[in-house]
Order: structure tokens, then sequence, then C-alpha cells
């Protein structure tokens, strides 16, 4: 008897062999269904395009600022933004729980990302001709920049650059982007509860 066959009997009438299949409905409780805005799974943010697009949006618009003669290399920037970008989401996820699991074990997979992602940012800014210091000042001003939340659109450079030396006595803008995100979830989900449901809006007496 094959086992298609001994899950078409009835349970008391299967083999003692048979085990059936895991999952909701199938001896498992479903997964819990989270909302659109929730962020409990982010993890470090680098795999989320609404976290590390933010970031890489606020570095492009830091260095066209100081460097506008590369803008007619948009495959570099974005490769550049977008690489370092997830580099530093990553670094600050691991400064913050450690290169260890709960179990003693490396994070293997997050570290060979973190690699894999400077090695490419180190590409792009070798082709864009941008040296570690320079590098280093943009990523800090563009980040804290567009963690207070001033990032339009359309990119506001004199804005961006102003708000970058204003932020300078900031300390973690990765993190902070982040925080960000959070509480925008949050605020998200509240405004969501606080939508009265049909049933619940009593209808007018005729």
């Amino acid at each position: 008897m094959t086992a298609r066959e001994a899950a078409a009997l009835p349970s008391e009438e299967r083999p003692a062999w048979y085990r059936p299949p895991k999952g909701a409905g199938n001896g498992s409780p479903p997964a819990e269904a989270f909302s659109d805005g929730n962020v409990e799974q982010l993890g470090p943010g680098h795999r989320s395009p609404r976290v590390y697009s933010r970031i890489a949006a606020a570095l492009v618009g830091g260095l066209i600022e100081q460097r506008p003669d590369l803008a007619t290399y948009p495959e570099s920037l974005a490769s550049w933004s977008d690489s370092e970008a997830r580099a530093a989401l990553l670094r600050a996820y691991l400064d913050e729980h450690g290169m260890l699991d709960d179990t003693g074990e490396a994070r293997e997979t997050l570290l060979r990302q973190l690699d894999r992602f400077e090695r490419r940012a180190a590409d792009a800014r070798q082709r864009l001709g941008l040296d570690p210091r320079s590098e280093a000042e943009l990523a800090l001003l563009r980040a804290r920049a567009m963690r207070e939340g001033q990032l339009a659109p359309t990119v506001d450079l004199s804005q961006l650059a102003e708000m970058g030396r204003a932020a300078l006595d900031s300390s973690d803008p990765v993190r902070a982007a982040l925080d960000r995100v959070r509480a925008e979830a949050a605020n998200t989900a509240l405004a969501a509860e606080s939508i009265p449901n049909d049933e619940d809006t009593e209808r007018p007496t005729i």
C-alpha cells in the first residue's frame, strides 16, 4: 500500500507506519497571519525594499549633490547605493544581536550576505571613484536625513545637505531609519484600528 492509498483511508483504518503530513488542517496550527504593515519579521531589513531603498535613495541624493557629474552613471549609482544600504543594515543588526545566535552558532547566512554586499559596494565605489572617507561621510549624512522623514520622491538636494549637516551629532543613522519604519508601521496599524466597522455603525432611523 502506498502513502497516497493510506491517506485515502479513514484514520482508524490507516496502517501504523503511516504519518499524515503536517500543516494547517493536518495536525499543525496555521501560521500567524501578519498584516501589511507588520514589521515583526523584518529582521535586519536588508531584504525589505521599503527599508533599504530609503537609505539607498538618501545616499544617491547626497552623492549627486556633492558630485553632480556622477548623475550620468545611474547603473553604478544604483548598484553602489543598494549594496551600501543593505550592508549597513546587516552590520547594524549584527552589532546589536551579535555574531552568534541563541544556540551559540555563528550567524553564517547573515555573515555571508554581509560579505557579499560589502564586496559589491566596494566594487561600485571603485567604479564611481569614491574614496573611503567620502563614502563614510555620505552614509552618515544621508541615512540620518532620511531618518528625519524629509526625503521626498523628488529629492531636494540643498535641503538634504542642510539636514545632513545638522544631524552630524547623531549616533546611528541606519538603526534610526529602521526604527522610523517600525514607527510608521505602528501608526498605520493604529489608524486601521480606529476605522469603525459597518456593523458598529448605527443606521439612521427613518
